[in-house]
């Protein structure tokens, strides 16, 4: 597969994961901002019978279609919101890499995205409100400060963007350690190439010479050089050659080399 190619699905996989992260972290800060209750310490659980939910529930889109829509402990079932929220959130963040690119503008954008979602889903939310859960809002206006919910909504939003910056992070040294990996792998079996070559070449008529390749954008440049074994400080006659090969490439802007080299000997 073409190095670019699979970097490039590699990366719209893990912007899909992010963006279901976030769709469903969405999910709990728009309905629970509305009802004051708090978005960073208290797990997850389902709206029906307060069960507080496990790891193998939490996981985006999957989770939804292995249970069936239903919650695992009392088998009501879940709003399709959860599933829409994380899967479209998930096309989402890969429509702004593509169109944005893998960088800091994304980074903006996403933060920009989703302070404009939680305030508009949560006002939404709130609409959806049965008097019951307005009554407890009330009740908990009264007993809770509102520069404690408002902490709690900072801190879910600082803890998002630690999330983000991190995630973004790690996709981006992958991506960079793959290229590295990819190019040295592909200038390894350049070389061996080149040797094959060689080794294949009348003995008598065996020169030093230089062979191009480009892969994935990437230009690889082999030297191969050719000495008498004897030249080598070894007391032998010529009937040994030695085969040097050097391979140069550039990747991200560093120059970069391997080496390998054999003999070949003469047929008597």
């Amino acid at each position: 597969m073409d190095l670019e190619l699979f970097l490039n699905i590699f990366i719209i996989v893990c912007m899909f994961i992010i963006g279901s992260l976030f769709g469903s972290f969405f999910s709990l800060a728009t309905y629970r901002i509305p009802r004051r209750q708090d978005i960073v310490a208290t797990r997850s659980y389902c709206p029906t019978c307060k069960h507080r939910l496990n790891f193998f529930d939490l996981i985006p889109v999957l989770s939804y279609i292995f249970c069936l829509g239903k919650c695992r402990y009392c088998g009501e079932k879940i709003s399709l919101r959860y599933f829409l929220l994380e899967t479209i959130n998930g096309v989402i963040f890969v429509l702004m890499y593509l169109v944005l690119g893998y960088n800091l503008k994304l980074v903006i954008a996403i933060l920009i995205y989703a302070i404009l979602f939680v305030i508009i889903g949560s006002y939404i939310m709130s609409k959806k409100m049965t008097d019951e859960e307005k009554k407890e809002v009330v009740e908990l206006k009264l007993s809770k400060k509102r520069g404690v919910f408002i902490s709690e909504i900072v801190v879910g939003m600082i803890a998002f963007s630690i999330f983000l910056a991190t995630a973004l992070v790690l996709t981006r040294n992958y991506t960079t350690n793959s290229v590295y990996t990819i190019a040295n792998a592909n200038a390894y079996n350049f070389a061996l190439n080149s040797i094959e070559i060689a080794l294949v070449s009348d003995y008598d008529e065996l020169e030093d010479f230089t062979l191009n390749q480009t892969i994935d954008n990437i230009v690889y440049t082999s030297n191969v050089t050719i000495e008498k074994y004897s030249e080598t400080g070894n007391d032998i006659e010529d009937i040994v050659k030695k085969i040097n090969v050097k391979v140069n490439y550039t990747v991200n802007g560093e120059n970069k080399e391997v080496s390998l080299n054999t003999l070949k000997g003469k047929v008597l």
